[in-house]
């Protein structure tokens, strides 16, 4: 039921990045009422889609949030996609054939890793005895392989499917003033900004 509904909340996302990146379409009036018109003045209708482009504009981090739950859900749809035969011929859901997979790839931190990390984070250790932060120095340095694992697998099946990303990342729009030191051609694909404050 949770990946069904992250399944959903992605097809929706998609409307919206669709309606970001190209100038909203004037929807069509409906007397009964469109779910994606916000208002209309006189016939001319406010939609949804250019409330979220104005929200997103203005608040970076929201847009960010927006963009990280996507991406969340379009992976899970890649997995879903890419494994499910698999899974299906092997009796099994997509997450438990993940999981055996991840596991495959996985090996448990020895005591040697421990003590190590131990040492490098004394500070974080709040005064606290090796043995006393093991089981939490295991538990964690196991999740963060399991997700590195669960990274290089779905970057690996991407690859073999071909898969093409176009969800695009936030971007926030900087005016540069004309007379503004700058280097390089004015025409560069790629505007690096600097802000400093000189003492």
């Amino acid at each position: 039921m949770k990946r069904k509904l992250w399944l959903m909340a992605f097809a929706g996302a998609s409307v919206t990045t669709w309606a970001l990146a190209e100038p909203p379409a004037p929807a069509k009036s409906d007397a009964k009422g469109d779910t994606g018109v916000a208002a209309m003045i006189g016939d001319k209708p406010i939609t949804t889609a250019e409330l979220d482009a104005k929200i997103l504009k203005q608040n970076m981090k929201l847009a960010q949030q927006l963009y990280d739950a996507r991406k969340a859900a379009l992976d899970d749809a890649i997995l879903d996609k890419a494994l499910g035969e698999e899974a299906k011929a092997a009796n099994t859901s997509v997450d438990q054939l993940l999981k055996k997979k991840v596991s495959e790839k996985v090996t448990p931190p020895t005591d040697p890793e421990v003590a190590a990390y131990y040492n490098a984070n004394q500070a974080k250790m709040q005064g606290k005895s090796l043995e006393e932060m093991t089981p939490q120095i295991k538990s964690f340095l196991s999740t963060q392989r399991e997700s590195e694992a669960k990274v290089k697998i779905l970057a690996e099946i991407k690859a073999k499917a071909n898969v093409k990303v176009m969800l695009e990342v936030p971007r926030v729009e900087v005016a540069i003033a004309p007379n503004a030191a700058s280097n390089g051609p004015k025409d560069a694909k790629v505007t690096i900004v600097e802000f400093s404050d000189f003492q």
